[in-house]
């Protein structure tokens, strides 16, 4: 019983250091509120860093923003630099479907050095935009190779080697639980 237990204790650590192992995909913005054009309007800015990924050609990540909260996205936004080309689509309330950011790799290794930006008009009032959710794919299969959220600028996350040592100090912790109630157990059966 004792060893089928350390065994699943094992397990676990072992899946906590798997995926704290592996690096997940950053993407992180910082939302401007800019100068408004015309009365009524709440014109503002993502600029987006991408980190945690390495682009080959032909892949490349898309950013959605949700129908009824956004509008207007930049139709013509400009590329960080020439290994990406970028496009934009507005949310559409006759289909309905949310709009996108997309940024698509010409190159292998494209880099990530310079910020992507676009702008466009919140529509949901309050504090102003926040976290999207955000897809990174191939472009031959158009499968979806990672997704997620964006984090805030200022967001913190703990690192995955932290959720790592985490797994395993709870492992060693409940490892050492287990083996003083067991040897407990044995001395109060060895007086009887």
């Amino acid at each position: 019983m004792k060893n089928k237990f350390l065994s699943i204790i094992a397990v676990g650590v072992l899946i906590v250091g798997a995926s704290g192992l592996a690096n997940a995909a950053t993407i992180s913005y910082t939302a401007t509120d800019l100068t408004d054009v015309n009365i009524g309007e709440d014109l503002w800015q993502y600029s987006y860093t991408v980190s945690d990924h390495t682009f080959t050609a032909d892949t490349g990540f898309t950013i959605y923003f949700d129908l009824g909260l956004f509008d207007h996205l930049d139709p013509f936004p400009t590329a960080p630099n020439t290994d990406w080309g970028v496009l934009t689509w507005d949310p559409d309330s006759s289909i309905p479907d949310d709009g996108a950011y997309d940024a698509y790799a010409f190159v292998d290794n494209a880099s990530l050095t310079d910020m992507f930006t676009v702008n466009f008009e919140w529509l949901g009032g309050g504090i102003g935009p926040g976290s999207q959710y955000f897809e990174i794919y191939d472009g031959i299969t158009w499968d979806v190779i990672e997704d997620g959220f964006t984090l805030s600028g200022n967001s913190s996350i703990p690192e995955p080697a932290t959720t790592y040592l985490f797994g395993i100090g709870l492992a060693i912790f409940l490892g050492s639980n287990i083996r003083q109630k067991s040897r407990h157990v044995n001395k109060q059966l060895m007086k009887t």
